[in-house]
């Protein structure tokens, strides 16, 4: 399609599409979000406010907007990824927008996320994003991969290729991969985003169209811990559909175990080495150098020839001189 024929298609409103905006306790910044939502130039869409259990004031803010394309409902079983999947099974929108109910959306965003995804035909697209404060002031801004191939291979090295807050999706992604799992919450966007690698296309559009809030109530500050942990589960979880790009995840590891230092240590020798016979060793060397198990005595008991042995390393002092 050509860009002229895609700008007639979207002008002609023969594309609708679904907003989807969880909210738990918002209130200090719904305004803005939703004003963002609302003020954009792209305008033939539902707004879903997904009001998640909250205790503040939330609600009554959402009830004082007068738009006919907002609808808000309430979801009563507590979670984000609770919240994210009730919108979208309720959208009705060809093309999916996420928004957090403390961001800012660009108002040009929804228009140049849909005209970039048709024309190169992705079905998953983020974008570059600004950093803001609290009185929302700029403080940084983050490129992200733009093509498909780097954007797979930056999501197996760790989980920041696409940001789940930006992103414009084809409904038909969640019809066929399914809701986000809330097992692996706070990274459930990481889980579903792997899954999707080798049946959709990936992309984001180099231009600045979000703002990510930073302030200390956000769900990434809160469960920094738990985001480690459940990525790392993840990445292991999906390495057996990615034997070609294993290196990548194991490089990962290292990034995400990089205040452990003999696990570090582990998964970089791991990365270095892609040999089966090499890991299978490397990984007797380091249970033996924890345990404090002599490395004759492991080797014997774990049948490891010793040839085989000294070759590894060998391989390894090689390359630490």
């Amino acid at each position: 399609m050509t860009y002229m024929y895609i700008e007639q298609m979207i002008n002609n409103n023969e594309i609708f599409c679904s907003v989807v905006m969880p909210v738990h306790n918002g209130e200090r910044f719904l305004r803005q979000a939703i004003e963002s939502v609302l003020n954009q130039t792209f305008t033939n869409f539902e707004f879903l406010i997904i009001e998640n259990c909250s205790t503040d004031s939330s609600v009554e803010i959402i009830k004082t907007y007068n738009d006919e394309r907002i609808r808000l409902i309430i979801e009563t079983d507590c979670g984000q990824v609770q919240a994210y999947n009730r919108g979208f099974r309720e959208a009705k929108g060809l093309y999916i927008f996420i928004v957090d109910h403390d961001d800012v959306s660009n108002s040009e965003r929804f228009i140049e996320q849909l005209k970039y995804s048709v024309i190169n035909r992705i079905d998953i697209c983020g974008s570059y994003f600004n950093l803001i404060d609290q009185n929302g002031e700029k403080i940084g801004h983050i490129e992200m991969p733009i093509n498909h191939t780097d954007i797979v291979d930056e999501l197996l090295y760790k989980n920041s290729a696409i940001f789940n807050s930006s992103i414009c999706v084809k409904k038909n992604v969640f019809e066929k991969l399914g809701d986000f799992d809330a097992l692996y919450y706070p990274s459930a966007d990481y889980d579903f985003y792997l899954k999707g690698i080798v049946k959709f296309v990936y992309g984001n559009v180099p231009q600045y169209l979000y703002s990510w809030r930073q302030h200390p109530q956000q769900i990434s500050n809160i469960f920094v811990k738990d985001c480690t942990r459940k990525t790392i589960s993840i990445s292991l979880k999906n390495k057996k559909y990615f034997p070609n790009k294993m290196r990548l995840t194991y490089t990962g590891l290292v990034y995400y175990y990089n205040d452990k230092l003999l696990t570090s240590l582990y998964y970089f020798f791991i990365a270095l080495f892609s040999d089966k016979i090499t890991q299978k060793l490397l990984r007797y060397f380091f249970i033996a150098l924890i345990l404090g198990i002599p490395l004759k005595i492991f080797r014997k008991f774990n049948l490891v020839n010793s040839k085989i042995f000294l070759f590894t390393k060998g391989k390894i002092d090689f390359f630490l001189k």
